[in-house]
């Protein structure tokens, strides 16, 4: 099968279909805030800092030992891990210690947030206490029924498969009355492969499309604030 019949981005909303979907699971970074904010500047920054000092290696070294985890092993967590032993819960707290004042509320966003029919929840391959204080800073406190972190993956990130499974059996959700939106094609897939109905916010850089032509795709959302505002307006 071609990857353009893979990728099957429709057009033509099917708000009727969305009206039945139960529950949506939502990723948090470059998805519920646009790209442009450019967090991932400053973690990145962060976790060269730490394995800098983990190992007094120069930042120039640092930053190579960085990348190499994380294209062996898909984050850079992951490769310290398996590599060298590092404990996570230090890792992260260093690495998510950031401005978040860069963050601001999408008010057209939160308001269809609010009018979505259905469960939400975020499934993030960073940590529950990062992704509160992203949402405390974009108006979404308190709004969603639960997370499913890093943690709770046992440090497999996206898109390992058997952290999809574990994902649907914490939010007990059927995944073929769910939906989920992400910033990551090809984080899509195995979510793609369980049942679930998919939405791409497609961020236009270079890694937004990574995995596009295997996934299947059933809404691209360039906007999602504008997106969802327009699903709302056409599903009341």
């Amino acid at each position: 099968m071609s990857g353009r019949r893979l990728i099957m981005q429709k057009n033509d909303v099917d708000y009727k279909k969305l009206n039945q979907i139960n529950h949506w699971v939502f990723d948090l970074d470059n998805t519920l805030y646009p790209h442009g904010a450019n967090l991932f500047s400053q973690i990145d920054r962060k976790m060269g800092e730490f394995i800098q000092s983990v190992f007094d290696v120069s930042y120039a070294d640092a930053k190579v030992m960085q990348k190499k985890y994380f294209m062996e092993h898909g984050t850079t967590l992951r490769g310290l891990m398996s590599e060298q032993g590092i404990e996570p819960y230090d890792y992260l707290k260093f690495v998510h210690d950031i401005d978040f004042s860069v963050l601001k509320v999408d008010t057209a966003l939160n308001e269809a947030l609010h009018k979505l029919p259905g469960e939400k929840y975020i499934y993030t391959n960073a940590s529950t206490e990062y992704a509160k204080n992203v949402l405390s800073h974009i108006g979404l406190n308190g709004f969603f029924q639960d997370f499913f972190d890093i943690h709770d993956a046992d440090f497999l990130p996206k898109p390992h498969e058997a952290s999809y499974h574990k994902m649907i059996d914490k939010f007990d959700i059927d995944p073929n009355s769910s939906i989920m939106v992400e910033d990551i094609a090809g984080n899509l897939k195995p979510a793609a492969e369980l049942g679930m109905a998919t939405v791409w916010v497609n961020t236009g850089v270079h890694w937004s499309d990574n995995g596009v032509k295997e996934t299947r795709i059933d809404h691209t959302a360039p906007d999602l604030s504008s997106w969802l505002s327009h699903v709302t307006k056409n599903m009341e």
